[in-house]
C-alpha cells in the first residue's frame, strides 16, 4: 500500500513539474526580453543601401539666358543621329543626366529626355550638318518656358562639329542667348527618337510604327504611378526599361533624391488614367487629381517606345 501511495505521488510530482514548465515555456517574457521559440516573426526588411556618388567629368561647359526660359548653365548632354539621317543631334542640359551610361542605350535621346524631366533641368538643342550648321536653335526648362528659332544658315547662330573616334566634339554660340562647348560619346541609338524640331511640327514618334495599345500604355502608367506614390526611383527607372547599371548611376547623382521626390508629386491622386490616345510611335494618359499640396491638375502622360518598354519622355501640366 505504501509503494502504491509512493508511486501515486511520484507521478503527481512528475505531472505538476510537466505542467509548470509547460506554463513558464508559454509565459510572455519580461518587459526589454525576447522570447525563446522555435516561431519568430518575419524579419522587417533592410532598408536599401544609397548606391555610391555616380561623378564623371563634365562634357558640356556653357550658358544659356533667355527672358522667358530662364538661365542656368549647361554641364551634360548626349548626341546622337537624327532619324533617317541628316545631321547628328547635340542635346545638352543644366543637371548631369548620367550620359556615360546613356550613349549605349538603344534610346539615348528618350531617355535624356525623360531624365531631364526627372531633374526638372534646363536643356537646347540643335541638330549640326555635316558643315557642322543647324537650322534651328532650341532651348527651354522643364516645366517651364521654350523657344525655338527657324533659320537656314542660322544666322543669330554659329556652331561647329567634329567626329572622331566615335565621339562628337564641337561648340554653339548664340548671338542673344549664349553659347556652350561640347565633348560627347556618338550614341547609336537603335530605335527611332523625334528631335525637338519633330515635335515642333507634330511628328513626335516613327510615323512608319504602328499605334500603340492601349493595355500597354496603360499598364506603364500605372507601374509608374505606383513607384512614383512609393517614392521607390529604382523601380520607377526599371518600370521604363533603364538597366541595372544605368539605375545604380542615376540613383548617384547628386541632388537626384529631391528632384525625384518633386517629381513623384506630379503623379496625382487619385491618379486614375482616363483619357488615351494614341499615335504612330507615341502616346499618351490624362489623368486628373490633385498633388500633395492640394493643387488640381489634369496632366498628360507622354510615352513613347524604346524595344519592349514604354519610356516617359514628357508630362504636360495643365492647372485647374
Amino acid at each position: 500500500m505504501r509503494s502504491h501511495r509512493l508511486v501515486s505521488l511520484a507521478a503527481c510530482a512528475a505531472a505538476i513539474t510537466m505542467l509548470a514548465c509547460r506554463q513558464k515555456a508559454s509565459a510572455p517574457a519580461p518587459s526589454g526580453k525576447a522570447a525563446t521559440s522555435d516561431w519568430s516573426a518575419p524579419a522587417k526588411p533592410t532598408p536599401e543601401s544609397a548606391p555610391p556618388p555616380f561623378k564623371y567629368p563634365a562634357p558640356v561647359k556653357g550658358h544659356f539666358q533667355e527672358r522667358n526660359t530662364g538661365e542656368f548653365d549647361l554641364v551634360d548632354g548626349i548626341a546622337s543621329p537624327a532619324p533617317g539621317g541628316g545631321g547628328t543631334v547635340i542635346y545638352v542640359t543644366s543637371k548631369s543626366i548620367a550620359s556615360p551610361v546613356l550613349a549605349t542605350s538603344p534610346c539615348p535621346m528618350m531617355q535624356a529626355r525623360s531624365l531631364t524631366q526627372l531633374r526638372a533641368a534646363g536643356w537646347s538643342e540643335v541638330l549640326l550638318d555635316s558643315k557642322g550648321l543647324s537650322n534651328y536653335f532650341a532651348a527651354g526648362k522643364a516645366f517651364g518656358g521654350s523657344m525655338r528659332e527657324m533659320e537656314v544658315g542660322g544666322h543669330y547662330w554659329s556652331s561647329q562639329l567634329s567626329l572622331k573616334n566615335g565621339r562628337a566634339v564641337g561648340s554653339v554660340g548664340h548671338r542673344n542667348r549664349g553659347e556652350y562647348r561640347f565633348d560627347l560619346p556618338l550614341a547609336a541609338p537603335r530605335v527611332y527618337e523625334s528631335s525637338e524640331a519633330d515635335w515642333g511640327e507634330s511628328r513626335r514618334g516613327d510615323p512608319n510604327a504602328p499605334r500603340l495599345a492601349e493595355d500597354a500604355v496603360m499598364a506603364a502608367y500605372k507601374a509608374l504611378d505606383d513607384a512614383a506614390q512609393r517614392k521607390d526611383l529604382k523601380a520607377f527607372l526599371a518600370a521604363q526599361g533603364f538597366d541595372a547599371k544605368q539605375v545604380e548611376a542615376i540613383r548617384g547623382l547628386e541632388g537626384i533624391g529631391p528632384d525625384f521626390a518633386a517629381y513623384a508629386d506630379r503623379f496625382l491622386e487619385p491618379g486614375t488614367a482616363g483619357e488615351f490616345t494614341s499615335r504612330p510611335g507615341t502616346a499618351y494618359v490624362r489623368s486628373e487629381g490633385t498633388n500633395s499640396k492640394g493643387k488640381k491638375f489634369a496632366n498628360y502622360y507622354h510615352f513613347a517606345p524604346c524595344r519592349q518598354s514604354l519610356v516617359l519622355i514628357r508630362i504636360a501640366e495643365n492647372p485647374q
